[in-house]
């Protein structure tokens, strides 16, 4: 038995399971290497966390997991699951392929119980109190765990069988608050996902620099001494820094000062300086890639996890559909680590969201699928739930002029149109016209991630033809039965609403940019974006040693792109690829 089998059975019953990773001491108190004693250390024993413990010195951090349920009869016998849920409230992840997408968050209500301690204090039996009769459990498990911000939080949806067998789908957030209990004993946890990390208020590339000058400095010295004292081993053994508008970079560092310093690069000019000005560490990355600059913002400064990051599929995407993109950049100043990867993203056409079911943070191109993978196709006779449909146009969403300005005059010009040298433009002159749209809706993208032409040209084009036709925006509801798309998926979508000139259904290709629980274990709400008109798929370059049209396998033939006559058809007469 599993999830996806009982999701598609009738009579299923839904059940939801919410886990709390909480910091854990592994130590037992009073054995070695725990150093604490009752009557010395404290008046009584510790509850084996950080904010209890009477020999931080040997704190040893491991996990606790906490296990909470929506009351069932048939929960499973022998674990321990707290039957206290009463909501769970999704708002899922939306992606906007134009900019950074909107964080997943969820709202679990439970309603707080007496408990007797036992599973969650380490000693109930050395207490001198009746646990059951003294406080409750959530406000007790508040007031033992004051650090919950960022702990991992997994909402588990699914279905219970009638072994009590519980079978899920784990969607994966980090706790943002605990609100309550309040006078009804209600309490409330947030959470929110990983990209949460990457917000301007909570991390920063560079970050901020302690170091400054210990003295003026002229505008041909080439060496510095940085102040407090110590602070030299927070700067590494060479790199660059910033100094007010000027950039210099050193070789070597011996204690708190900087040596080799070569002056005014990057475009900057040599001036001098006066004590106590911030000497600032700079990011810079030199024929960088898409995914190792992201990886590195994510993991090094906005401190995610690199568990969370698939950075080999990064790769291959990146190898797939953006190989000739490769970044120069300088960055010498703190800037939001969510604004540096908004910014990338529209420089390459890519976008970044959190798969909160895969607990990973996904990239993609704006690209159409590979014939290996072709997407789903839904329609209203077998997969929409009745009524649930709805299309409406996003005129907004139209772009009809890409302006890709390039290649800045500075490392440190301000990202303003008129401190770039170059700009592509791509234009939609048919959609601009006065028998089609008859008006501009232009997108401006600044940047400096790209310096080649030819690439910028591919990259804009690439926006232009997903955004040149106004797109429409579909939602609907499927049965749990039919909900295996996930956020980020392409799918094919046939429906009565959207028709053709002849009244026909239209096909057209879409990104889920949405997917919710409406109705636990049994309904599931999509919001889908036009992302094509068409719905062909990529078809690749053929390596060496490819056989010719009439020896290729069904499998070449789909994959890679066979060269048609004059006549638009192939050796075997049959129709020949269309380009479009």
């Amino acid at each position: 038995m599993s999830y996806d089998t009982l999701r598609v059975k009738v009579g299923r019953r839904p059940i939801t399971v919410v886990e709390l990773d909480l910091d854990f001491c592994s130590n037992t108190y009073g054995v070695a290497p725990c150093t604490a004693a009752v009557g010395t250390t404290g008046a009584q024993k510790c509850f084996n966390t950080f904010s209890t413990c009477q020999d931080t010195a040997n704190y040893a951090k491991s996990v606790k997991t906490y296990r909470f349920v929506t009351p069932s009869p048939l929960l499973p016998i022998g674990q321990t699951l707290f039957p206290c849920i009463t909501s769970v409230d999704l708002a899922p992840v939306q992606i906007d392929p134009k900019g950074f997408s909107v964080s997943a968050s969820v709202t679990v209500e439970l309603q707080d119980f007496p408990h007797h301690d036992r599973g969650i204090d380490p000693y109930p039996s050395d207490r001198a109190y009746n646990p059951r009769q003294q406080g409750t459990f959530f406000g007790k498990l508040r007031g033992r765990n004051p650090y919950l911000e960022n702990r991992v939080m997994r909402v588990m949806e699914g279905y219970v069988d009638a072994d009590r067998t519980i079978y899920t789908r784990t969607r994966t957030y980090f706790i943002d608050r605990m609100e309550g209990p309040d006078a009804d004993g209600r309490v409330r946890i947030i959470g929110k996902d990983a990209l949460r990390f990457a917000d301007a208020s909570k991390a920063q590339a560079p970050a901020l620099s302690k170091g400054s000058l210990a003295a003026n400095m002229t505008n041909v010295a080439n060496t510095l001494t940085l102040q407090p004292a110590g602070i030299g081993s927070t700067y590494p053994a060479s790199g660059t820094v910033r100094i007010d508008d000027e950039v210099m970079t050193y070789a070597s560092i011996s204690g708190d000062t900087l040596n080799g310093i070569v002056r005014a690069t990057d475009g900057t000019v040599a001036a001098t300086h006066d004590a106590s000005t911030v000497v600032q560490l700079c990011i810079r990355y030199t024929n960088a890639t898409t995914p190792f600059i992201l990886n590195d913002l994510l993991t090094n400064y906005a401190g995610i996890n690199s568990s969370y990051i698939p950075l080999t599929a990064w790769n291959t995407e990146y190898d797939t559909w953006l190989g000739t993109i490769t970044s120069t950049v300088l960055l010498s100043e703190p800037t939001g680590v969510k604004d540096l990867i908004q910014e990338i993203q529209q420089a390459t056409g890519t976008y970044l969201w959190w798969d909160d079911i895969a607990a990973l943070i996904q990239f993609k191109a704006l690209v159409p699928p590979l014939p290996s993978s072709p997407p789903p196709l839904l329609n209203e006779m077998q997969h929409f739930l009745a009524g649930s449909i709805t299309v409406k146009d996003s005129p907004k969403d139209r772009v009809s002029q890409v302006l890709m300005y390039f290649a800045p005059y500075g490392a440190i010009s301000e990202l303003k149109a008129e401190n770039f040298k170059s700009v592509s433009i791509q234009v939609d002159t048919t959609g601009e016209g006065v028998n089609a749209y008859g008006t501009s809706n232009s997108m401006t993208v600044l940047n400096r991630w790209v310096s080649s032409l030819q690439v910028v040209d591919e990259i804009a084009v690439r926006i232009l033809n997903r955004y040149k036709e106004t797109p429409r925006q579909i939602t609907f509801s499927l049965d749990a039965k039919d909900a295996a798309l996930k956020t980020g998926d392409l799918v094919d979508i046939s429906s009565r609403l959207i028709q053709g000139v002849d009244g026909l259904p239209r096909l057209i290709r879409c990104l889920v940019t949405q997917s919710r629980e409406t109705l636990m274990g049994s309904q599931y709400e999509y919001t889908v974006a036009q992302v094509s008109s068409s719905t062909g798929n990529a078809a690749l370059i053929a390596p060496d040693g490819t056989p010719d049209w009439t020896l290729a396998t069904d499998e070449q033939k789909r994959s890679y792109m066979y060269i048609s006559n004059d006549l638009g058809v192939m050796s075997d007469l049959s129709p020949g690829p269309r380009i479009t």
